[in-house]
Protein backbone atom coordinates (compact mmCIF):
# COMPACT_ATOMS: atom_id res chain seq x y z
CA UNK A 1 0.00 0.00 0.00
CA UNK A 2 0.97 3.61 -0.12
CA UNK A 3 0.33 5.25 3.23
CA UNK A 4 0.16 9.16 4.20
CA UNK A 5 1.84 9.41 7.79
CA UNK A 6 1.11 13.19 9.43
CA UNK A 7 3.30 13.42 12.16
CA UNK A 8 5.55 10.97 10.46
CA UNK A 9 9.05 12.79 12.18
CA UNK A 10 7.27 11.71 15.78
CA UNK A 11 8.29 8.48 17.84
CA UNK A 12 5.14 6.14 17.02
CA UNK A 13 5.20 8.21 13.25
CA UNK A 14 9.23 7.02 13.00
CA UNK A 15 8.60 3.74 14.21
CA UNK A 16 5.66 2.67 12.12
CA UNK A 17 6.96 4.19 8.98
CA UNK A 18 9.65 1.35 9.59
CA UNK A 19 7.63 -1.30 10.36
CA UNK A 20 5.80 -0.38 6.92
CA UNK A 21 8.21 -0.09 4.46
CA UNK A 22 9.84 -3.50 6.13
CA UNK A 23 6.64 -4.99 4.80
CA UNK A 24 7.36 -3.63 1.03
CA UNK A 25 5.01 -0.35 1.89
CA UNK A 26 5.45 3.23 0.68
CA UNK A 27 5.28 6.34 3.06
CA UNK A 28 3.52 9.70 1.85
CA UNK A 29 4.86 12.17 4.83
CA UNK A 30 3.69 15.60 5.74
CA UNK A 31 4.70 18.37 7.68
CA UNK A 32 4.77 21.95 8.51
CA UNK A 33 8.69 22.43 7.87
CA UNK A 34 10.56 22.57 4.43
CA UNK A 35 11.57 19.21 3.42
CA UNK A 36 15.50 20.08 4.19
CA UNK A 37 14.26 20.64 7.92
CA UNK A 38 12.42 17.88 7.75
CA UNK A 39 14.59 14.98 6.16
CA UNK A 40 16.80 16.46 9.43
CA UNK A 41 14.78 14.78 11.82
CA UNK A 42 13.02 11.47 9.09
CA UNK A 43 15.79 9.71 7.92
CA UNK A 44 13.92 7.46 6.17
CA UNK A 45 12.75 7.30 2.34
CA UNK A 46 9.50 8.57 1.62
CA UNK A 47 7.77 11.28 -0.77
CA UNK A 48 7.21 14.47 1.47
CA UNK A 49 4.58 16.92 0.81
CA UNK A 50 4.79 20.47 3.02
CA UNK A 51 0.89 21.53 4.70
CA UNK A 52 2.36 24.90 5.70
CA UNK A 53 -0.92 25.89 7.81
CA UNK A 54 -3.01 22.33 8.85
CA UNK A 55 -5.29 24.47 10.96
CA UNK A 56 -6.41 26.76 8.14
CA UNK A 57 -5.92 24.91 4.98
CA UNK A 58 -6.29 21.04 3.10
CA UNK A 59 -3.31 18.98 2.73
CA UNK A 60 -1.70 19.47 -0.77
CA UNK A 61 -3.51 17.73 -3.41
CA UNK A 62 -0.47 15.54 -4.04
CA UNK A 63 -1.07 13.52 -0.95
CA UNK A 64 -4.37 12.53 -1.69
CA UNK A 65 -2.92 9.51 -3.74
CA UNK A 66 -3.11 7.23 -1.16
CA UNK A 67 -4.63 3.76 0.17
CA UNK A 68 -4.72 4.90 3.47
CA UNK A 69 -3.78 7.22 6.09
CA UNK A 70 -3.04 7.35 9.55
CA UNK A 71 -3.15 10.58 11.93
CA UNK A 72 -0.61 11.31 13.95
CA UNK A 73 0.13 15.35 14.30
CA UNK A 74 -0.65 17.04 16.97
CA UNK A 75 1.23 19.31 19.29
CA UNK A 76 2.74 17.59 22.13
CA UNK A 77 0.28 18.07 25.48
CA UNK A 78 2.95 17.54 28.50
CA UNK A 79 5.44 20.37 26.83
CA UNK A 80 3.84 23.32 28.24
CA UNK A 81 1.56 24.43 31.15
CA UNK A 82 -1.86 24.94 30.04
CA UNK A 83 -2.58 28.18 29.82
CA UNK A 84 -5.32 29.97 27.36
CA UNK A 85 -3.09 30.29 24.10
CA UNK A 86 -1.49 26.62 24.15
CA UNK A 87 -4.75 24.81 24.68
CA UNK A 88 -5.63 26.83 21.92
CA UNK A 89 -2.78 25.54 20.01
CA UNK A 90 -3.33 21.84 21.25
CA UNK A 91 -7.20 22.34 20.26
CA UNK A 92 -6.22 23.64 16.57
CA UNK A 93 -3.77 21.53 15.85
CA UNK A 94 -5.25 18.44 16.17
CA UNK A 95 -9.09 19.07 15.72
CA UNK A 96 -8.75 21.55 12.89
CA UNK A 97 -5.49 19.46 11.12
CA UNK A 98 -8.52 16.61 11.58
CA UNK A 99 -11.38 18.81 9.49
CA UNK A 100 -9.10 19.77 7.17
CA UNK A 101 -7.45 16.43 6.58
CA UNK A 102 -10.98 14.46 6.13
CA UNK A 103 -12.11 17.08 3.83
CA UNK A 104 -9.09 16.65 1.91
CA UNK A 105 -9.16 12.62 1.74
CA UNK A 106 -13.26 12.47 1.53
CA UNK A 107 -12.20 14.26 -2.39
CA UNK A 108 -10.12 10.96 -2.86
CA UNK A 109 -11.82 7.92 -4.77
CA UNK A 110 -8.57 6.26 -3.54
CA UNK A 111 -8.12 6.46 0.22
CA UNK A 112 -10.32 3.81 1.81
CA UNK A 113 -9.03 3.97 5.19
CA UNK A 114 -8.46 6.49 7.72
CA UNK A 115 -6.50 5.86 11.41
CA UNK A 116 -7.03 9.19 13.34
CA UNK A 117 -5.07 9.06 16.91
CA UNK A 118 -6.71 9.76 20.05
CA UNK A 119 -6.33 9.12 23.75
CA UNK A 120 -7.50 7.63 26.71
CA UNK A 121 -8.08 11.03 28.20
CA UNK A 122 -11.02 10.86 26.68
CA UNK A 123 -12.41 8.54 29.65
CA UNK A 124 -11.87 11.55 32.51
CA UNK A 125 -10.74 10.73 36.22
CA UNK A 126 -12.91 7.42 36.92
CA UNK A 127 -10.55 6.09 40.22
CA UNK A 128 -10.57 2.11 39.75
CA UNK A 129 -13.58 1.74 37.98
CA UNK A 130 -12.57 -0.68 34.66
CA UNK A 131 -12.86 0.90 31.38
CA UNK A 132 -13.26 -0.24 28.10
CA UNK A 133 -14.72 0.96 24.60
CA UNK A 134 -18.39 0.96 25.50
CA UNK A 135 -17.68 3.34 29.02
CA UNK A 136 -19.20 6.70 28.92
CA UNK A 137 -16.32 9.86 27.99
CA UNK A 138 -16.12 12.86 29.65
CA UNK A 139 -17.32 16.35 28.87
CA UNK A 140 -17.10 19.09 30.45
CA UNK A 141 -12.91 19.02 31.10
CA UNK A 142 -10.22 20.32 28.69
CA UNK A 143 -8.99 17.18 27.83
CA UNK A 144 -11.88 15.14 27.45
CA UNK A 145 -13.85 17.71 24.93
CA UNK A 146 -10.04 17.92 23.22
CA UNK A 147 -10.50 13.53 22.68
CA UNK A 148 -14.28 13.94 22.13
CA UNK A 149 -14.37 16.53 19.47
CA UNK A 150 -10.65 15.06 17.77
CA UNK A 151 -12.88 11.78 17.38
CA UNK A 152 -15.58 13.19 16.02
CA UNK A 153 -13.50 15.15 13.06
CA UNK A 154 -12.06 12.13 12.43
CA UNK A 155 -15.62 10.26 11.63
CA UNK A 156 -17.06 12.39 9.23
CA UNK A 157 -14.67 10.46 6.77
CA UNK A 158 -16.66 8.67 4.02
CA UNK A 159 -14.29 5.12 4.41
CA UNK A 160 -13.61 3.13 7.16
CA UNK A 161 -12.56 5.04 10.24
CA UNK A 162 -10.53 3.69 13.32
CA UNK A 163 -9.80 6.30 16.23
CA UNK A 164 -6.96 4.02 18.61
CA UNK A 165 -7.40 6.05 21.89
CA UNK A 166 -3.46 5.58 23.01
CA UNK A 167 -2.49 4.71 26.26
CA UNK A 168 1.21 6.00 27.68
CA UNK A 169 3.74 4.80 25.43
CA UNK A 170 6.70 3.06 26.51
CA UNK A 171 9.89 3.43 24.55
CA UNK A 172 13.64 3.75 25.40
CA UNK A 173 13.69 6.42 22.24
CA UNK A 174 11.34 8.94 23.65
CA UNK A 175 8.76 9.57 24.92
CA UNK A 176 7.30 9.64 28.73
CA UNK A 177 10.01 7.07 29.41
CA UNK A 178 12.74 9.63 28.24
CA UNK A 179 11.75 12.04 30.38
CA UNK A 180 11.38 10.29 33.63
CA UNK A 181 14.79 8.16 33.43
CA UNK A 182 16.70 10.99 34.12
CA UNK A 183 14.91 11.87 37.12
CA UNK A 184 14.69 7.90 38.46
CA UNK A 185 18.40 7.90 37.73
CA UNK A 186 19.31 10.34 40.32
CA UNK A 187 16.84 8.52 42.82
CA UNK A 188 14.37 11.19 43.20
CA UNK A 189 11.74 8.96 40.96
CA UNK A 190 8.26 8.41 43.45
CA UNK A 191 4.72 8.01 43.41
CA UNK A 192 3.02 10.99 42.10
CA UNK A 193 -0.02 12.27 44.22
CA UNK A 194 -1.63 9.18 45.85
CA UNK A 195 0.46 6.77 43.71
CA UNK A 196 -3.19 5.27 43.25
CA UNK A 197 -4.29 6.14 39.99
CA UNK A 198 -4.33 3.98 37.72
CA UNK A 199 -1.84 4.01 34.30
CA UNK A 200 -2.93 2.60 30.84
CA UNK A 201 0.40 1.96 28.85
CA UNK A 202 1.79 0.41 25.94
CA UNK A 203 5.19 -0.27 24.78
CA UNK A 204 6.25 0.89 21.57
CA UNK A 205 6.51 -2.21 19.25
CA UNK A 206 2.74 -3.40 20.08
CA UNK A 207 1.72 0.15 19.60
CA UNK A 208 3.21 0.11 15.98
CA UNK A 209 2.01 -3.58 15.32
CA UNK A 210 -1.51 -2.77 16.82
CA UNK A 211 -1.95 0.52 14.14
CA UNK A 212 -0.24 -2.21 11.22
CA UNK A 213 -3.40 -4.34 12.45
CA UNK A 214 -5.63 -1.68 11.96
CA UNK A 215 -4.74 -0.86 8.65
CA UNK A 216 -5.62 -4.72 7.56
CA UNK A 217 -8.39 -5.26 10.42
CA UNK A 218 -9.98 -1.58 10.72
CA UNK A 219 -12.05 -1.06 14.09
CA UNK A 220 -14.26 2.18 14.53
CA UNK A 221 -13.10 2.70 18.34
CA UNK A 222 -10.12 1.04 19.72
CA UNK A 223 -7.95 1.24 23.24
CA UNK A 224 -4.72 0.97 22.43
CA UNK A 225 -3.33 -0.30 25.59
CA UNK A 226 -1.98 -3.21 27.00
CA UNK A 227 -3.89 -6.03 28.78
CA UNK A 228 -2.74 -5.18 32.47
CA UNK A 229 -2.48 -1.68 33.52
CA UNK A 230 -1.54 -0.67 37.11
CA UNK A 231 -1.19 1.76 39.60
CA UNK A 232 1.16 4.50 39.67
CA UNK A 233 2.98 3.66 42.92
CA UNK A 234 4.00 -0.15 40.79
CA UNK A 235 4.60 1.77 37.85
CA UNK A 236 7.15 3.67 39.64
CA UNK A 237 8.82 0.79 41.62
CA UNK A 238 8.76 -1.28 38.87
CA UNK A 239 10.78 1.66 37.05
CA UNK A 240 13.72 1.68 39.55
CA UNK A 241 13.91 -1.86 39.92
CA UNK A 242 14.64 -1.57 36.09
CA UNK A 243 17.24 1.16 36.20
CA UNK A 244 18.71 -0.25 39.36
CA UNK A 245 17.77 2.30 41.59
CA UNK A 246 16.05 3.48 44.32
CA UNK A 247 13.29 6.09 44.39
CA UNK A 248 12.15 7.77 48.00
CA UNK A 249 10.97 11.04 46.89
CA UNK A 250 6.86 11.12 46.42
CA UNK A 251 5.56 14.11 44.69
CA UNK A 252 2.54 15.54 46.77
CA UNK A 253 -0.80 16.60 44.33
CA UNK A 254 -0.05 20.31 45.91
CA UNK A 255 3.08 20.31 43.96
CA UNK A 256 2.12 18.76 40.70
CA UNK A 257 -1.05 21.12 40.74
CA UNK A 258 1.75 24.28 41.24
CA UNK A 259 3.97 23.33 38.98
CA UNK A 260 2.47 21.93 36.01
CA UNK A 261 -1.32 24.05 36.60
CA UNK A 262 -4.27 22.23 34.83
CA UNK A 263 -2.08 19.75 32.70
CA UNK A 264 -1.35 17.87 36.21
CA UNK A 265 -4.41 16.07 35.47
CA UNK A 266 -2.38 13.83 32.58
CA UNK A 267 -0.73 12.04 35.51
CA UNK A 268 -2.89 12.38 38.49
CA UNK A 269 -5.91 11.03 36.88
CA UNK A 270 -7.16 7.80 37.08
CA UNK A 271 -7.73 5.80 33.47
CA UNK A 272 -7.93 1.73 34.39
CA UNK A 273 -8.53 1.40 30.86
CA UNK A 274 -8.88 -2.34 28.98
CA UNK A 275 -10.23 -3.33 25.19
CA UNK A 276 -13.11 -5.70 24.72
CA UNK A 277 -12.88 -4.53 20.86
CA UNK A 278 -9.39 -5.62 20.16
CA UNK A 279 -9.63 -9.32 18.25
CA UNK A 280 -6.78 -11.49 16.97
CA UNK A 281 -3.20 -10.01 18.26
CA UNK A 282 -1.17 -11.08 20.55
CA UNK A 283 0.71 -8.57 22.60
CA UNK A 284 4.25 -9.03 22.81
CA UNK A 285 4.44 -6.86 26.35
CA UNK A 286 1.00 -7.66 27.80
CA UNK A 287 2.75 -7.01 31.28
CA UNK A 288 4.66 -4.25 32.92
CA UNK A 289 7.75 -5.84 34.37
CA UNK A 290 8.35 -7.72 30.59
CA UNK A 291 7.97 -4.02 28.79
CA UNK A 292 10.23 -2.24 30.95
CA UNK A 293 12.78 -5.52 31.86
CA UNK A 294 13.13 -5.15 27.54
CA UNK A 295 13.16 -1.46 27.28
CA UNK A 296 16.47 -1.46 30.32
CA UNK A 297 18.14 -4.44 28.58
CA UNK A 298 21.05 -1.92 28.58
CA UNK A 299 20.90 -1.30 32.47
CA UNK A 300 23.90 -3.32 33.90
CA UNK A 301 24.58 -0.92 37.03
CA UNK A 302 22.86 2.43 38.12
CA UNK A 303 25.01 4.43 37.02
CA UNK A 304 25.15 3.30 33.13
CA UNK A 305 24.10 5.51 30.39
CA UNK A 306 22.27 4.95 27.22
CA UNK A 307 22.73 7.03 23.84
CA UNK A 308 21.32 5.49 20.76
CA UNK A 309 21.61 7.00 16.75
CA UNK A 310 19.81 5.98 13.80
CA UNK A 311 19.87 6.77 10.28
CA UNK A 312 19.20 5.07 6.45
CA UNK A 313 21.18 5.31 3.63
CA UNK A 314 20.10 4.09 -0.28
CA UNK A 315 23.21 1.43 -0.56
CA UNK A 316 23.50 -2.05 -0.24
CA UNK A 317 23.71 -3.60 3.29
CA UNK A 318 27.64 -5.51 2.41
CA UNK A 319 29.13 -2.49 1.20
CA UNK A 320 27.84 -0.48 4.47
CA UNK A 321 29.00 -2.86 6.42
CA UNK A 322 32.46 -3.24 4.52
CA UNK A 323 32.71 0.80 5.34
CA UNK A 324 31.98 0.68 8.84
CA UNK A 325 34.40 -2.45 9.33
CA UNK A 326 37.11 -0.90 7.88
CA UNK A 327 38.87 0.93 10.92
CA UNK A 328 40.16 3.71 8.60
CA UNK A 329 36.95 4.63 8.09
CA UNK A 330 36.47 5.88 12.00
CA UNK A 331 38.94 8.95 11.06
CA UNK A 332 36.51 9.92 8.36
CA UNK A 333 33.04 10.04 10.39
CA UNK A 334 35.00 11.47 13.48
CA UNK A 335 34.94 15.56 13.71
CA UNK A 336 38.31 16.62 13.85
CA UNK A 337 38.28 18.34 16.94
CA UNK A 338 38.99 14.93 18.80
CA UNK A 339 41.92 14.59 16.43
CA UNK A 340 41.40 10.97 16.42
CA UNK A 341 43.96 8.52 15.16
CA UNK A 342 44.09 4.97 14.83
CA UNK A 343 47.41 3.22 16.14
CA UNK A 344 47.09 -0.13 15.20
CA UNK A 345 45.04 -3.53 15.28
CA UNK A 346 46.16 -6.88 16.14
CA UNK A 347 44.89 -8.54 12.98
CA UNK A 348 44.66 -7.80 9.37
CA UNK A 349 41.39 -7.45 9.07
CA UNK A 350 37.96 -6.76 11.92
CA UNK A 351 37.09 -9.83 13.09
CA UNK A 352 35.85 -11.56 16.43
CA UNK A 353 38.56 -10.33 19.19
CA UNK A 354 40.58 -8.00 17.08
CA UNK A 355 41.99 -5.43 19.43
CA UNK A 356 42.46 -1.80 18.49
CA UNK A 357 44.51 1.05 19.54
CA UNK A 358 43.47 4.66 18.96
CA UNK A 359 44.55 8.36 20.46
CA UNK A 360 42.55 11.16 20.29
CA UNK A 361 42.14 14.49 22.36
CA UNK A 362 38.92 15.67 24.69
CA UNK A 363 38.39 19.38 25.57
CA UNK A 364 42.28 19.33 24.16
CA UNK A 365 43.69 16.65 26.53
CA UNK A 366 45.20 13.60 25.10
CA UNK A 367 43.90 10.51 25.54
CA UNK A 368 44.29 6.98 24.67
CA UNK A 369 41.76 4.38 23.75
CA UNK A 370 41.87 0.28 23.40
CA UNK A 371 39.11 -1.55 22.54
CA UNK A 372 38.04 -5.16 21.69
CA UNK A 373 35.82 -6.22 18.85
CA UNK A 374 33.09 -8.71 19.88
CA UNK A 375 29.70 -10.04 18.64
CA UNK A 376 31.32 -9.82 15.50
CA UNK A 377 28.60 -10.89 12.54
CA UNK A 378 28.92 -9.91 8.97
CA UNK A 379 26.56 -7.52 7.33
CA UNK A 380 24.79 -7.54 10.89
CA UNK A 381 26.42 -6.27 13.84
CA UNK A 382 29.34 -5.92 15.88
CA UNK A 383 30.29 -4.24 19.50
CA UNK A 384 33.79 -2.80 20.07
CA UNK A 385 34.01 -2.31 23.82
CA UNK A 386 36.47 -0.14 25.70
CA UNK A 387 39.30 -1.99 27.68
CA UNK A 388 41.33 0.68 28.46
CA UNK A 389 40.41 4.36 28.15
CA UNK A 390 38.63 7.76 29.16
CA UNK A 391 34.93 5.73 30.59
CA UNK A 392 34.86 3.29 33.04
CA UNK A 393 32.57 1.18 30.72
CA UNK A 394 32.01 2.13 27.01
CA UNK A 395 29.69 -0.62 25.22
CA UNK A 396 29.41 0.75 21.30
CA UNK A 397 27.18 -1.97 19.05
CA UNK A 398 26.83 -1.40 15.77
CA UNK A 399 23.69 -2.95 13.80
CA UNK A 400 22.89 -3.08 10.06
CA UNK A 401 20.00 -4.09 8.33
CA UNK A 402 18.20 -4.15 4.99
CA UNK A 403 15.50 -1.95 4.55
CA UNK A 404 13.33 -0.37 1.49
CA UNK A 405 16.18 -0.96 -1.28
CA UNK A 406 19.04 0.49 1.06
CA UNK A 407 20.49 -0.14 4.55
CA UNK A 408 19.71 1.60 8.17
CA UNK A 409 22.44 1.93 10.64
CA UNK A 410 22.04 1.88 14.16
CA UNK A 411 24.22 2.96 16.64
CA UNK A 412 23.81 2.18 20.61
CA UNK A 413 26.12 3.05 22.81
CA UNK A 414 26.04 1.79 26.32
CA UNK A 415 28.76 3.53 28.89
CA UNK A 416 29.81 5.10 32.30
CA UNK A 417 31.79 7.93 33.70
CA UNK A 418 34.48 7.81 35.99
CA UNK A 419 33.89 8.16 39.51
CA UNK A 420 29.72 8.17 38.26
CA UNK A 421 28.60 7.60 41.87
CA UNK A 422 30.08 11.05 42.92
CA UNK A 423 28.82 13.55 40.57
CA UNK A 424 28.88 11.07 37.68
CA UNK A 425 25.00 12.36 37.22
CA UNK A 426 25.49 15.98 36.79
CA UNK A 427 28.67 15.22 34.77
CA UNK A 428 26.67 13.08 32.27
CA UNK A 429 24.63 16.36 31.44
CA UNK A 430 28.32 18.10 29.83
CA UNK A 431 29.35 14.59 28.60
CA UNK A 432 26.00 13.51 26.84
CA UNK A 433 26.38 16.79 25.02
CA UNK A 434 29.58 16.04 23.59
CA UNK A 435 28.65 12.74 22.51
CA UNK A 436 25.26 13.96 20.76
CA UNK A 437 27.91 16.49 19.07
CA UNK A 438 30.26 13.63 17.44
CA UNK A 439 27.43 11.36 16.52
CA UNK A 440 25.34 14.28 14.48
CA UNK A 441 28.66 14.98 13.18
CA UNK A 442 28.89 10.75 12.26
CA UNK A 443 25.44 10.56 10.79
CA UNK A 444 26.25 13.84 8.26
CA UNK A 445 29.63 12.20 6.52
CA UNK A 446 27.93 9.04 6.70
CA UNK A 447 24.42 10.40 4.31
CA UNK A 448 27.34 12.41 2.11
CA UNK A 449 29.91 9.41 1.87
CA UNK A 450 26.58 6.98 0.66
CA UNK A 451 25.04 9.73 -0.63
Amino acid sequence: MKVLITGASGLVGMELSKLLLKQGHSIVATGRSDEAKFRKKFFLPCEYYQWLDPKNTEPPVSVLNVDAAIHLMGENLAARRWTKNVKKELYDSRILSTRNLVSALNKSEKCKTLISASAIGIYGDQGDRPLNEGSATTRGDFLGDLCNKWEEEAKSFKGHTCTPRIGVVLSSKGGAIEEMTPIFQNGLGGALGSGEQWMSWIHLTDLIRLLDHLLKNPVEILNAVAPHPVQNIEFTKNLNMALRVRGFLPVPKAILKLIKGEMSKIVLASHRVESKNLKGFDFLYPKLEIALSEIFDWVGDKNDRMFYSETWVPSRLSDVFSFFSNEKNLEKITPEFLTFKVLNKSTDQIQEGTKISYKLKIHGFPVKWKSQITNWSPDEKFQDTQSSGPYKKWEHSHEFQSLAEGTSVTDKVVYQLPLAGFGGNFANWFIRKDICKIFDYRTRIINEEFG
